[in-house]
This record gives C-alpha cells, structure tokens and sequence, in this order.
C-alpha cells in the first residue's frame, strides 16, 4: 500500500470541518523506527490524550477501550490516538508499527494485555470480566505508575472473548 500524500498522523479535524479522507482509510507511513499504518476514523467520545487504546466499530466509530465498551465489542479493531481527540472529531489511530500506549502500573514485556476499568488503558492482569488485547506487544516494562510506554508495538490489534 502506498503512503496517502498528506499523511499527518497527529491531524484532528473539528465536527464541523469536512473530512480529509474517507472513515476507514487505511495511511501508511515510514520514519526511523520503520513503517507505520493508520486508520482514519471519527469520534463516538472524547479521548483523552496520545496513546490511548480505541476500539473501532463498523461504521468508523472510535471510543476509548474499557471493560464495559470491549465486552460487546469482539473482534472490533482496535488502535492509539495520535492526539487529545474531542468528540465528533476525526482522527488517525495507529494500527501498525512501532508506538505508544496507555499502561496501568508494572506492564512487563511479553505478557498479554488486557482491557481495564480506565478507558483507554491496558494491563498485563487477566481479571475475569475483562477482555485481551490480540496484537499489541510491549518492547519494555512500564514500571510503578500509569504511563505512556513509548515502546509498544501494534500489529492490527484486535479485542478478544471476555476472560
């Protein structure tokens, strides 16, 4: 696939502005940590900042991924917002590549991710009632605190089955 001339990964474009591309466009592009690949989609919610886990619907709708969204959501794609996102705007969300997510305290490397009771945050810890994350694999430990972990790799995530 080829890079969409024009790609801005951060770009967010108020409710009233007309849409730079279609919901649904996929945007590839590539620096020094290799190729990158976004998904263009439009706001159900508020999202609170860069890096904050969203699950798409099939109609281009993103919110923030949560115990209570995720558990009718399976099989929704999932990806991070580039930016804080108001609601009704539109947004790339990253869906391939190297970058940053939302993690609660202590994520070690190589372990599962799973969906939480703060929207847009995942954790390592398989509770019951909550949903992994398939697709998403961390290049180093968030250690103590709530962190952005700007060593996260996604590989078109998706949301699985409630534990």
């Amino acid at each position: 696939m080829s890079a969409i001339l024009g790609l801005s990964s951060d770009e967010v474009l108020a409710s009233t502005a007309t849409p730079q591309h279609t919901v649904g466009t996929l945007g590839e592009t590539k620096d020094s940590d290799g190729t990158k690949m976004f998904l263009y989609v439009h706001a159900a919610e508020a999202i609170t900042a860069a890096g904050y886990l969203c699950q798409v619907d099939g109609s281009g709708e993103a919110q923030m991924v949560d115990y209570t969204s995720s558990a009718v959501g399976q099989g929704a794609r999932c990806g991070v917002a580039m930016a804080a996102i108001a609601d009704n705007e539109y947004f790339w969300i990253q869906v391939y590549g190297k970058g940053s997510l939302r993690t609660l305290a202590s994520m070690g490397v190589g372990t599962g991710t799973f969906s939480t009771a703060t929207p847009g945050a995942v954790d390592d810890a398989a509770t019951t009632g909550l949903e992994p994350i398939f697709g998403v694999y961390l290049g180093t430990a968030t250690g103590g605190a709530a962190a952005t972990n700007a060593d996260a790799y996604f590989c078109h995530p998706t949301i699985g089955p409630t534990v």
